[in-house]
């Protein structure tokens, strides 16, 4: 090839490379954790540091940019509850919910001390704050003291100071004349600093000089040579300030009563964030900086070479306060909340549902309203935002319109449906403007269950009412029919347009209109259950999904279960039980089991290359359609996921597996994605592959099982593959599972009927 010819070529490369060069790589995990709560906050350089309840978020004041660290990109953990930054040492310390500890140096290296979490300590093992002495780190935990040496990165001692050597649970920690002293739920107590045998509670006094010596005091602060202490009930206007100069206790001259969240001591001011509002005093009691206007702060950092003040914040993330200019808020976007009760999406858009009810039926009067996905953004709809649901609680279905994805249905555990188009409230449907019903005992409405049939009629489960089920048709009229007495959850319209109604005791209620909506007199419905003959469920049901075959697959406490031809139900004589697919053992023993037999699962979803996504108690499974190959099985442990808890997956065009956990979401690029009418604008991603690279490339925008064939530059053949959905994979190796040379490969594509063509380019660097 002459050297035009090739800079020719390498142009068109670089064409494709802009088509794909947003996209997210195939198989990597992105959290979706809220970034409106901030717990605490550090200044690191021209970064602020910002925790949230879930994962970090940093803001670089240089350039305005967001980022995060998480559990993808380094964080051992999920679930924070504190932060904070030794200057000494140039690290930042994370200690998590469940006492696992990061450690940050100055270099981006995370170390990770998981020795609290793992030791098995009855009681409160909670980190409440961390306080540093140069390179060490001593915890304020629930059960006692934890001294960490930063330079060996280890736990070198622990102090259990209580009565007779008991637990107790340790707010905070100061040092205060060459002694360390330490707020309690039970008092304050000091010891010698230079005492070598700090591990004998006996070498700890407990202060009976305090005006109240046995109450919790939740903050302890050294400051202008003299020692602040606040007692604290964490209850409205109830805190109070005391002050020790060394020789005497007494209230603190600064007068507020307000819930004291933290108090951080400089040179020249203390600063104290309370309730709603942040005080900074001098060393002689005077207020030098107050601001309280619609904040709401858990922490606050003065930065004296700004004169600026950080301040993390209940609603609005960080807020940057110029005294006697402004106070802007910085907001880390994300969903209002981690609750997670139901996932749908369709196309681009993923809308959640984060409210539910307890076990026992009743209200769990959840405030969170609903949330969006769509652009790569989050947007919360709440009564922060809009009016109608200052009243409203507890979201807990969604149903999207196919044929008009601006058009969106948001079911309530309370008030019936609220429809939103193009993203705003349109209309409230209840008892007033609809066929649906209250509760019988309550003026409740309960809408568990929405699904759309094949004629975009949207059906509507409507729990403990007279008629349960109801439907809203394509031309706005409603109906409602009589289904039986239980109460009822989840509803799904399959390929017969027969409705499948979840039982509060894990039984479907099968109901057929004969697509006669208007027409009761030729409605039926079965009941399946664990009987046999009348569905054989091998336990209670919890979800189910159809394929794209038209299988219906349950999801019960033992396993799947599945219909492929749900037509069976409604005829006179047949039985319809439910088949199980059996999975042969790998020892070599003969023997099979049922498909997750012994698993618990909570929900399940379809890709587009028609295999299944189960989410268990036990985490994630990614198993073929016919149920004998498992790709994938997904935990805590192998994987970024929050939670082995999985309440509901849902997948979107890209291929992105929406996993909805009992503590919020994230996603995983999956393999497959939607089908493409045409091949013709098909991305290769990433393109070109670079040096050191170790994933897999994606060729997307396909036709459906589309074949795709990868030769040399002088046509020497390479390998094939066939797309998954709309979307083909290659690992860079021949067809032989070598790994391919440097330079450029082309790539040719065709559909099953061969009509659809498409050819393009790929460099590996």
């Amino acid at each position: 090839m002459d050297l035009k010819k090739y800079i020719t070529l390498f142009c068109l490369i670089f064409f494709n490379i802009n088509l794909a060069c947003a996209q997210i790589p195939i198989h990597q995990w992105t959290t979706h954790a809220p970034g409106l709560r901030v717990i605490n906050v550090e200044k690191v350089d021209d970064k602020i540091y910002a925790a949230t309840p879930y994962e970090i978020f940093y803001y670089n004041t240089s350039d305005n940019s967001i980022n995060k660290l998480t559990k993808v990109n380094g964080l051992s953990d999920f679930g924070i509850d504190i932060m904070r930054y030794n200057p000494h040492t140039d690290m930042i310390f994370i200690g998590y919910s469940n006492t696992n500890i990061d450690i940050i140096d100055s270099e981006g290296n995370i170390t990770n001390i998981s020795d609290i979490k793992n030791k098995n300590i009855l009681g409160n093992k909670k980190i409440n704050d961390i306080y540093f002495i140069d390179d060490k780190a001593y915890l304020s935990c629930g059960f006692g003291i934890v001294l960490i040496d930063l330079n060996k990165m280890e736990i070198k001692e622990t102090y259990i100071i209580g009565e007779n050597g008991s637990f107790l649970n340790i707010n905070d920690i100061t040092l205060y004349n060459d002694k360390l002293y330490a707020a309690t739920s039970n008092g304050i107590f000091y010891a010698d600093y230079n005492n070598k045998n700090l591990v004998d509670f006996s070498q700890w006094t407990k202060d009976t000089t305090l005006i109240h010596k046995d109450l919790n005091y939740s903050e302890i602060e050294t400051f202008n040579n003299q020692l602040l202490a606040n007692y604290s009930r964490n209850e409205y206007n109830t805190d109070t300030l005391f002050i020790y100069d060394g020789n005497n206790w007494d209230y603190h001259d600064y007068e507020t009563f307000s819930i004291k969240r933290s108090i951080r001591a400089y040179e020249d001011r203390v600063l104290m964030s309370a309730n709603y509002s942040i005080i900074a005093l001098d060393i002689n009691n005077n207020v030098i900086q107050s601001y309280s206007s619609k904040i709401e702060p858990f922490d606050c950092i003065y930065d004296r070479s700004e004169n600026v003040y950080w301040i993390a914040d209940k609603e609005n993330s960080i807020c940057k306060l110029i005294p006697g200019k402004s106070c802007d808020p910085i907001i880390f976007n994300g969903p209002y909340s981690n609750s997670v009760f139901d996932l749908e999406i369709r196309g681009e858009q993923l809308w959640v549902a984060p409210g539910g009810y307890s076990s026992t039926w009743a209200k769990n009067w959840m405030k969170d309203g609903v949330f969006y996905y769509t652009n790569n953004e989050w947007h919360n709809i709440n009564r922060y935002n809009t009016e109608a649901f200052d009243t409203i609680t507890d979201i807990v279905s969604i149903a999207i319109d196919p044929r008009n994805n601006s058009k969106v249905y948001v079911g309530s555990f309370h008030k019936g449906i609220i429809e939103f188009e193009n993203f705003k409230l349109k209309n409230i449907y209840n008892k007033e403007n609809s066929s649906l019903g209250e509760m019988k005992s309550s003026n409740y409405t309960y809408v568990t269950g929405m699904d759309f049939d094949s004629k975009n009629n949207l059906w509507i489960a409507n729990s403990g009412t007279e008629n349960m089920l109801s439907v809203k048709t394509n031309t706005n009229e409603w109906f409602s029919f009589n289904i039986g007495s239980d109460d009822i959850s989840k509803l799904m319209v399959d390929q017969n347009n027969y409705k499948w109604i979840l039982t509060r005791d894990g039984k479907f209620i099968v109901f057929n209109d004969n697509n006669t909506i208007a027409n009761t007199y030729d409605d039926t419905y079965k009941i399946v259950s664990t009987i046999g003959g009348q569905g054989g469920l091998p336990a209670e049901a919890n979800c189910m999904a159809i394929d794209k075959s038209g299988t219906v697959w349950i999801g019960t406490n033992d396993g799947l279960a599945q219909f492929y031809s749900t037509s069976k139900i409604f005829k006179q004589g047949v039985s319809y039980d439910a088949s199980r697919i059996l999975v042969p053992r790998n020892d070599g023993s003969g023997q099979a089991d049922y498909l997750l037999s012994g698993e618990s699962v909570l929900s399940i979803c379809v890709d587009d290359a028609n295999n299944l996504w189960i989410g268990t108690k036990n985490g994630a499974f990614y198993i073929s359609n016919n149920g004998l190959t498992e790709y994938q099985h997904f935990t805590q442990d192998n994987s970024p996921l929050l939670s082995n808890t999985i309440n509901d997956i849902a997948i979107n065009k890209h291929g992105d597996i929406f996993f909805g956990t009992d503590k919020g979401i994230i996603s995983l690029r999956g393999r497959a994605t939607e089908g493409k009418k045409t091949n013709s604008n098909v991305a290769v991603y990433p393109n070109p592959v670079r040096q050191g690279y170790s994933g897999v490339v994606g060729i997307k925008n396909l036709v459906t099982n589309s074949l795709v064939k990868i030769t040399t530059i002088d046509g020497a053949f390479v390998t094939h593959l066939y797309s998954e959905g709309g979307q083909a994979i290659w690992d860079c190796t021949t067809i032989n599972g070598d790994k391919v040379a440097p330079g450029i490969y082309l790539i040719f594509i065709t559909d099953e009927s061969g009509k659809e063509t498409f050819a393009t380019k790929i460099l590996i660097m």
